[in-house]
C-alpha cells in the first residue's frame, strides 16, 4: 500500500477503538485530541455517566481483540427496576433471559484502549 498513515480527530472511545483496529492492521495512526491524555493526567469524568455497553459495543471491542475488557471492567445489568406511583416495583428486563448490557466506566475503558 502506498500511504499507511491515518489521522483520527478525537481520542474518545470511538477514536481510540478505531485507532486500535487500524493500528493492528498495519496503519500508522496519529490521534488528534484537544483534551489532555487521560493516561498522563487524572481523568476528570465531569458529568459523564457510565457507558451502557450492548452487544454492538461488545462486537466492536471484539473486532479490536479487546472483548476481555467487558469481563474486567463491566458490571452486568439484566434490566431495570421501575418504581410505580403506588409504591410497587416492577422489574423490566433489557433482553431475553441470560442477556445483559454492561455498565463500564467511559474513562477507564478509554484509557485501556489507548494503552493497548
Amino acid at each position: 500500500m502506498k500511504n499507511r498513515k491515518i489521522a483520527i480527530a478525537g481520542g474518545g472511545l470511538v477514536g481510540s477503538l478505531l485507532a486500535k483496529i487500524l493500528s493492528d492492521r498495519g496503519y500508522h495512526i496519529d490521534v488528534l485530541e484537544r483534551r489532555p491524555d487521560p493516561r498522563e493526567k487524572d481523568f476528570i469524568a465531569g458529568r459523564s455517566i457510565n457507558l451502557a455497553l450492548s452487544h454492538r459495543g461488545i462486537k466492536g471491542l471484539a473486532i479490536a481483540g479487546e472483548e476481555k475488557l467487558v469481563d474486567t471492567l463491566g458490571i452486568a445489568m439484566e434490566g431495570r427496576m421501575i418504581h410505580q406511583q403506588d409504591g410497587e416495583c416492577r422489574f423490566s428486563a433489557y433482553g431475553k433471559a441470560g442477556q445483559a448490557i454492561y455498565s463500564i466506566s467511559r474513562g477507564e475503558l478509554n484509557k485501556r484502549l489507548l494503552e493497548s
